[in-house]
C-alpha cells in the first residue's frame, strides 16, 4: 500500500473542517479539481471512502472519521517537529497564530502582539478573534498556538497562565445622574436596567455573576452585537452595563457619550489569561513570554 502524503492528509482535514470541497480548496489555495483528485487518491490508497457526498452536504463516513482523527494527530506531530528547533535556538520563528476573544481583542491583542514581536523578532504573527468555546477548541486542535481569554472558564487540559485582573466598572450615559459619582455600591445596581451581551460571550457570564451578587433582576440581553455597540446603546439610553477596565479607554473615550463609575468592590471582574497546548514544544518559551507580557497588561489596567 502506498503511503498517503502530508498534502493529501491536509486536504482531507480541510474538507472535513469546511464540509465542502470548494471551500476547502479556497482555504488551501488550490483548485477544486486538484484538491478533489488528491482526496480521491488518498481514498484509493487507503481503500475506503472518507466522505459521503450529497447535493446538500459533505460528511465523513465512519471510516473517514477515524482516518481524519489520526490525520489531525499526524499533522500536529509534524508541526511540533518543525517547532522543536525553536526551543534549541531559544526563540520562536515563522508563523505564530494568536487569537483573543471578541471582548478582549480590540483592547489587549495589539499589546500582546507588540511584546511577542519584541521578544521574538523573527516571528510572523497571525492574529484572529474567536469566542471562548471556539478559541479553546482551536488551541486544543492546534489551529491556534496561543489564546487570550477571560477566566474563570473551563480550559480543559490546556496550560493556562493568568496575566492580570480586569475589574469591571459601571458604564452609564454622560447625562445620567450616576455619572458624577466617585464610585458606586454594587447593591445599587439592583435599581437599574443592565444590558448584557447575548449567550456565548463569556463577558456575559462574568457580568451576570456580578448582577447576581448585586441582586439585580433588571438585566436584558442584546443580541447579534458586540461590546462596542452595547456601549453605544448605553450612551444613548437610561440603561447601564458592566464594562471591563480594559475597554474603557476605547469605549468611554472623550466624545463617546459614555461615563464610567468604579464599583465599590475591586474583586468584581474577570482575569485575563493565556492558554496553549502543554505538548507544544515551545511551551517553555510561551511561559517565559507571559512573564514579560503580564506586567504590561497589568499596567494598562491600572492606568
Amino acid at each position: 500500500m502506498d503511503r498517503p502524503t502530508l498534502r493529501q492528509l491536509e486536504y482531507a482535514v480541510a474538507v472535513d473542517e469546511f464540509r465542502s470541497f470548494s471551500k476547502a480548496a479556497v482555504a488551501c489555495q488550490v483548485s477544486q479539481p486538484g484538491l478533489s483528485a488528491q482526496v480521491a487518491e488518498l481514498e484509493r490508497r487507503l481503500g475506503v471512502a472518507l466522505f459521503e457526498r450529497t447535493r446538500s452536504a459533505t460528511t465523513p463516513t465512519p471510516a473517514g472519521e477515524e482516518v481524519l482523527r489520526r490525520a489531525r494527530a499526524i499533522l500536529r506531530s509534524v508541526d511540533d517537529l518543525l517547532h522543536v528547533t525553536d526551543v534549541h535556538r531559544d526563540t520562536v520563528a515563522g508563523v505564530l497564530r494568536v487569537a483573543a476573544i471578541p471582548t478582549m481583542a480590540p483592547y489587549l491583542l495589539s499589546a500582546v502582539a507588540h511584546q511577542l514581536r519584541r521578544l521574538w523578532p523573527d516571528v510572523r504573527l497571525e492574529l484572529s478573534e474567536l469566542r471562548t468555546s471556539a478559541l479553546i477548541e482551536a488551541v486544543d486542535h492546534a489551529h491556534i498556538d496561543i489564546g487570550v481569554l477571560a477566566t474563570p472558564v473551563d480550559t480543559a487540559s490546556l496550560r493556562c497562565v493568568d496575566l492580570a485582573f480586569d475589574p469591571f466598572v459601571l458604564a452609564v450615559a454622560e447625562s445620567s445622574a450616576l455619572a458624577g459619582l466617585p464610585r458606586i455600591a454594587l447593591e445599587r445596581l439592583a435599581d437599574h436596567e443592565i444590558l448584557l451581551l447575548e449567550d456565548g460571550h463569556c463577558l456575559r457570564e462574568h457580568a451576570l455573576a456580578a448582577c447576581t451578587l448585586a441582586g439585580a433582576a433588571h438585566h436584558r440581553e442584546v443580541h447579534h452585537t458586540g461590546l462596542s455597540v452595547l456601549a453605544q446603546m448605553v450612551a444613548a439610553s437610561d440603561a447601564t452595563t458592566l464594562l471591563p477596565t480594559s475597554a474603557v479607554s476605547v469605549e468611554a473615550r472623550p466624545g463617546s457619550g459614555l461615563a464610567v463609575v468604579p464599583l465599590d468592590r475591586g474583586d468584581i471582574g474577570r482575569t485575563v489569561s493565556a492558554v496553549w497546548r502543554p505538548s507544544d514544544p515551545r511551551s517553555a518559551l510561551y511561559e517565559r513570554a507571559m512573564t514579560r507580557i503580564a506586567p504590561v497588561i497589568a499596567s494598562m489596567l491600572r492606568d
